[in-house]
């Protein structure tokens, strides 16, 4: 409000010599219409019918008054609040002896001095427009008085009194008024002020964006196009034609069966031979306006290279190191074998130190080989409940675990999830080994439980165990590759579980539960979701 304030103190004075102005003229033309209609003999007749000499010189220096504030006022001499109490003093000793000089109060003359009382409450501030009230209303008990005194006609006491309660009233509400109309021109220019800063603002962020921003009518028209995106489309600021099918054909038609389509996505294309492949997005605005975002997909795909590269990079280390170790035990058995002076015995133990770190070299490079193979996900609907009892049927099989050591803990029945079943088998079943290496069994119950739950867009699944749980060392790195505390594993299995997660949207997290089991917790999409490839 202190702002609004501020604006208010800004403007007011521009705006009362302006307010001052306009009266002054409309002084001038009253002058000018009284003292015509007066030779001229135009209605109203009973101007000048009391005394019309006096009327006649009071009009004739009425008009050369107007003329003289007008002149003084446009030209802005002396201050605004002498100016505006010398003017309107001079207004109200004139209006009433003209409104003396043509019958009294009986006349309609006196709703004259009603806008010069409206003007002082708009010019002046406070008391002065009060000021101005009483001036008025002095004059006309004064009229009224005089014709008391020196008049054989009727005296008009009654209509002095209620043309002087007029005069204050309006006064006191013109004086609100004013002052509300003026707080709200200085709210609306700062308002106005803050809009136009901040379409400036606006503009300057959109112009240097580097994504592409192109806004198009509903008849194809290019409405506006921000730098990025003549430049990706090789568009011209000022083009001779504006319609985007003759700009940028291909895009244009992508456009015009997405606004058929709106589900359908746009394909990837070059604008010009030269110029980069783009990638655009769209949004239907409610006018009807289409906003198109166009990305250029090489700076994405240099960052995704380099990423992949980076990745990879470290994958090799990785590899590298896990493969030293056992290709060196494997070197020193086989070069006291090359020795031939072993006994049997150590000849027994020797080749089985190279079968064993010879399966564990293998098993690393099956377990990459396995990630390099991953194929893209096909999702589908899967009901969990009864997917998890064939799954669960077939591990069973496949393992020394019985029913009695595994329980399926159903709470949500019909609970379906959109993922790959393949890619979640997989999961799943690296999941299930990790569990039954660190799990114990117990005659009391199960020692791996998996439960189903269902919260909102989410289904939950959590594989609990009763082991000892992962340490706390390992908790940071425990999805990482190489990194594994279990005697003979290769720190892969859950790398990999996390990645096919990762790619079919599921979050894939361990927590270490209230009553101090070991669980791994995966919440999967129960739709399909926007960007799954």
């Amino acid at each position: 409000m202190a702002d609004i304030l501020t604006k208010h103190q800004m403007y007011e004075d521009a705006t009362s010599w302006r307010s001052l102005t306009v009266f002054a003229t409309y002084r001038f033309l009253l002058a000018a219409i009284l003292l015509a209609a007066f030779h001229l003999e135009l209605p109203p007749e009973f101007l000048g019918e009391s005394s019309p000499e006096i009327y006649n010189i009071t009009a004739q220096l009425y008009f050369l008054v107007a003329v003289g504030l007008l002149f003084i006022t446009v030209q802005r001499f002396a201050d605004l609040e002498t100016q505006v109490k010398f003017q309107l003093v001079i207004d109200i000793v004139l209006i009433t002896v003209l409104i003396h000089a043509s019958g009294g109060l009986k006349t309609s003359l006196g709703s004259l001095l009603v806008v010069v009382v409206v003007a002082g409450s708009v010019l002046v501030p406070g008391r002065l427009s009060i000021f101005i009230a009483a001036i008025a209303t002095l004059a006309v008990l004064s009229e009224a008085v005089y014709s008391e005194l020196f008049s054989t006609g009727s005296t008009h006491y009654s209509s002095a009194g209620i043309l002087g309660a007029t005069f204050f009233a309006t006064a006191v509400l013109t004086q609100i008024l004013s002052r509300k109309i003026i707080e709200s021109q200085a709210l609306a220019e700062a308002r106005a002020a803050d809009i136009a800063n901040l379409a400036m603002l606006n503009s300057h962020i959109i112009s240097r964006m580097q994504t592409g921003v192109l806004v198009v009518d509903n008849v194809g028209n290019i409405q506006l196009s921000n730098h990025a995106a003549r430049q990706l489309l090789a568009l011209s600021e000022h083009p001779s034609s504006r319609v985007l099918t003759d700009n940028v054909p291909e895009l244009g038609n992508q456009l015009r069966l997405w606004r058929r389509n709106i589900s359908r996505p746009f394909t990837a294309f070059q604008a010009q031979n030269d110029l980069p492949q783009v990638a655009v997005n769209a949004v239907l605005l409610e006018s009807g306006e289409s906003v198109l975002y166009i990305e250029n997909t090489s700076a994405v795909a240099q960052q995704a290279q380099q990423l992949k590269l980076a990745s990879l990079g470290q994958l090799t280390a990785s590899i590298a190191h896990e493969i030293r170790n056992p290709l060196s035990a494997i070197n020193h058995a086989a070069e006291l074998l090359s020795e031939g002076q072993q006994t049997e015995a150590e000849i027994t133990k020797l080749t089985d130190i190279i079968q064993r770190h010879s399966g564990r070299v293998n098993t690393i490079i099956e377990t990459i080989l396995e990630m390099s193979r991953r194929k893209h996900i096909d999702p589908s609907v899967i009901v969990l409940s009864s997917w998890l009892q064939t799954l669960l049927t077939e591990y069973e099989e496949t393992t020394s675990l019985t029913q009695h050591d595994i329980a399926l803990d159903v709470k949500a029945p019909l609970a379906t999830a959109y993922l790959d079943q393949e890619q979640l088998r997989q999961v799943i079943w690296n999941l299930l080994d990790n569990a039954s290496h660190y799990a114990t069994p117990n005659r009391d119950g199960p020692c791996i439980v998996l439960r189903i739950s269902q919260t909102g867009d989410e289904v939950q699944l959590d594989i609990i165990d009763n082991g000892p749980g992962v340490s706390k060392e390992m908790t940071s790195v425990l999805f990482e590759p190489f990194q594994s505390d279990r005697q003979g594993g290769t720190g892969l299995g859950l790398y990999l579980a996390r990645e096919l997660c990762q790619a079919n949207g599921v979050r894939l997290n361990y927590i270490f539960d209230k009553v101090g089991k070991s669980c791994f917790s995966l919440h999967m999409p129960i739709k399909q979701q926007e960007g799954l490839k």
